[in-house]
């Protein structure tokens, strides 16, 4: 398989500055002194929580690549919509105390491209992914791929719940918000838990079709590789951030097979079988989605799921459908659906071509998963 670039970069280069990854790997490092951090704010917000509570959480999932961080994005511009940002990374145990001090710091505040090189600008203050870092602090076990990752509603953390709820009540009031939403990919193998959390969750799964997705998988892990050369501080950060889909540091999600796990890695170490190996890791992920879906009612009620070409084609009526089913205002979010209709197209900055034998595997590996799923080749 070769990616080619089709636009030159425009932009500079996202990167965190030395002393904010230094604090984020001192948190990482002494648990104990983030959970003092945490407990400390929240003593001093303890009056403030009173008024808020998690309604109606949304959670955008799916794999890497499919589309989430717009959606993400989308979400979070509407007024009452909290989400965590990209200065939380540092200190996620304390977001209103971080906040406080970005505000008198001039750190992040310019628009820069993100690692990622998919045209995508973003500041401290874009949503991001980050409760990836929450979860893994309460659950080591999530991060081994030699045994099932999935969080079901047999799942029980004290601690956690406690925790996590406190932690949106926090991001709520910092943002004068009474939703919560959040993008978080690893969030497939714990819906039904979510779900035993917060009965009126909402989430949004978005898919996209395979031989573009895995074409994007495959960039992505490559550029992230490549960035890993020139600063040894990457591979470290993502770790710590929990952002462990490319690079060095990629992690598989087992949702219960860890033959398909080592499967897929054992293909993703030569450049013949790379490519299978990402179209079978699709498959498992989207397969799992869909099984959950169909013997899991009350998930499939609290669930929407939409395929990422008809958000590029067709934006109006599948951002309709999405604010019709986490229940926004749909008048007063019509600006920013207005907005993104007019932006939203399949990308351009990079063209894939695939060998004969890597287009067989894909179709081979996921044509049954992506036909349930309204795709066909």
């Amino acid at each position: 398989m070769k990616l080619r670039r089709t636009q030159k970069e425009k932009h500079k280069q996202f990167d965190f500055p030395a002393p904010m990854y230094f604090i984020a790997k001192l948190a990482h490092q002494f648990p104990s002194l983030a959970n003092a951090m945490h407990r400390t704010e929240s003593i001093y917000l303890r009056t403030r929580l009173k008024d808020y509570s998690v309604d109606r959480p949304i959670y955008v999932t799916g794999m890497a690549r499919a589309g989430t961080t717009i959606t993400l994005e989308m979400l979070s511009r509407y007024p009452n919509v909290a989400t965590h940002r990209y200065l939380h990374m540092v200190l996620p145990y304390t977001p209103h105390f971080i906040q406080l001090v970005a505000k008198v710091l001039p750190l992040m505040k310019s628009p820069v491209e993100r690692l990622h090189k998919d045209r995508m600008l973003v500041t401290r203050d874009s949503p991001e992914a980050v409760e990836e870092i929450l979860w893994q602090r309460f659950f080591s076990s999530i991060v081994d791929e030699s045994q099932s990752n999935i969080l079901d509603s047999s799942t029980r953390h004290p601690k956690f719940e406690g925790f996590y709820r406190e932690h949106i009540r926090k991001l709520l009031f910092d943002q004068n918000a009474t939703r919560y939403a959040a993008k978080n990919n690893y969030n497939v193998s714990r819906m039904e838990y979510l779900q035993k959390l917060f009965p009126d969750v909402r989430f949004i799964i978005v898919v996209r079709n395979p031989f573009d997705h895995i074409a994007s998988l495959a960039k992505q892990d490559m550029i992230l590789r490549n960035l890993e050369y020139g600063d040894p501080r990457l591979l470290d950060w993502t770790k710590i951030i929990g952002h462990r889909e490319f690079g060095s540091a990629r992690i598989c999600i087992n949702l219960g097979s860890s033959e398909t796990v080592d499967k897929i890695r054992k293909l993703w170490t030569s450049p013949e079988t790379y490519v299978q190996g990402w179209a079978i890791y699709w498959n498992a992920v989207y397969a799992y989605v869909h099984d959950m879906l169909e013997s899991n009612p009350n998930l499939a009620d609290a669930s929407i799921v939409f395929r990422y070409e008809d958000l590029c084609e067709f934006p109006e009526k599948t951002i309709d459908a999405i604010v019709q089913h986490v229940e926004i205002d749909s008048t007063s979010f019509r600006p920013i659906k207005d907005y993104y209709s007019s932006r939203l197209t399949k990308p351009t900055y990079y063209r894939t071509e695939y060998t004969e034998k890597e287009e067989h595997d894909i179709l081979r590996e996921t044509e049954e998963t992506a036909n349930r799923f309204g795709y066909s080749f």
